[in-house]
């Protein structure tokens, strides 16, 4: 389906530089750039790409490679911006930059209230062109995201839908993770910082899981843990088979503890906010049908004491019928859960 955007007439005329691939003629992405401290810049690198689809589309494209749709806070900025997006091998004046409308915030209003940078950062700097925004498409289609406005073709900005024209859009890559005053991505093309699973954001940055202590606990749930790791966020989230944890704390960023939800007996995957790497035993309740004979009786509890020698405590070491779980840190000093 054509961009409703199309309707103004615009039509994407040829690459200025292209390959070809399965007979159809597709523009070789030039390589990322950065604005050097030593020309006036941040120490940013950018990129122009034209793989987004829809800006919403965009924004998970360049996240999902390290940075983010690109931000502009600065003339000199935007400036630079426009001038990479002049020399990219895509010949168009349109491309996607890293603001949008929040309608659900107070200050939300057409056309100009609530424009909010991806990143966060004040959207102080405006480049607007003459009577833009204007929200032209109307409120049922909406013109809620940032362009470089392309139809003069000069530096000045434009609200339009999310799908508009070739989807083209600038990445900007501006992580510091390790705070050493050096943005990620140069680094990592440097091969100054490792990046092992090539996603742009070093090794040594990643949010990793490396114990679950203690690693057992009842099925019913109920049992304080503690989640050791590196890089934890300020507010994470924690799963045990993909149920969310309870009583949720980041006590620091290598230690979050938090209480399991109730689980089926078995293992069960741990995450923090999506990363995981160790696992969690359930062991069956006191409650269960454990020898599947249809009824909960004397039988079933017998087997729990001598599967498992308890109902519902939590050990720090598994029990000999239970699956070995392989920790990356040491083994603590056992502390028993008493519920």
């Amino acid at each position: 389906m054509k961009s409703i955007c199309n309707r103004f007439g615009f039509v994407a005329i040829g690459f200025v530089a292209s390959l070809t691939v399965g007979g159809v003629a597709v523009a070789a992405d030039a390589p990322a750039v950065e604005w050097k401290v030593s020309d006036g810049g941040n120490g940013h690198w950018y990129a122009v790409r034209n793989d987004g689809g829809t800006w919403l589309q965009a924004r998970v494209s360049t996240e999902s490679k390290g940075g983010h749709l690109a931000t502009i806070t600065s003339n000199a900025e935007n400036m630079y911006i426009w001038s990479q997006l002049q020399v990219s091998p895509y010949n168009t004046c349109f491309a996607m930059l890293g603001a949008s409308q929040d309608r659900q915030a107070s200050d939300y209003s057409e056309p100009s209230g609530a424009w909010r940078w991806v990143t966060g950062e004040p959207f102080s700097f405006t480049a607007w062109f003459a009577g833009e925004p204007n929200n032209g498409h109307g409120s049922q289609i909406g013109e809620d995201y940032l362009y470089f406005r392309g139809y003069e073709c000069n530096d000045q900005w434009n609200d339009l839908p999310n799908d508009c024209f070739e989807h083209t859009y600038i990445i900007e890559w501006s992580a510091d993770c390790n705070g050493d005053g050096s943005v990620d991505y140069g680094q990592i093309q440097s091969g100054e910082l490792a990046d092992t699973n090539h996603n742009n954001i070093p090794d040594v940055c990643e949010l990793v899981i490396t114990s679950v202590q203690p690693i057992s606990g009842a099925s019913i749930g109920g049992t304080a843990v503690k989640i050791n790791g590196n890089n934890f966020p300020i507010s994470p989230t924690v799963t045990f088979g993909g149920v969310a944890a309870t009583d949720i704390v980041r006590v620091t960023p290598t230690l979050i503890t938090a209480v399991t939800p109730a689980g089926t007996p078995g293992m069960a995957v741990v995450t923090v906010n999506g990363a995981s790497s160790e696992s969690f035993y359930y062991r069956p309740s006191c409650d269960g049908d454990l020898d599947n004979n249809g009824t909960i009786d004397s039988s079933d509890l017998g087997l729990m004491l001598v599967n498992y020698g308890n109902c519902y405590e939590s050990l720090t070491t598994p029990q000999e019928q239970e699956p070995f779980i392989l920790q990356s840190l040491e083994t603590p000093t056992p502390v028993l859960n008493k519920k």
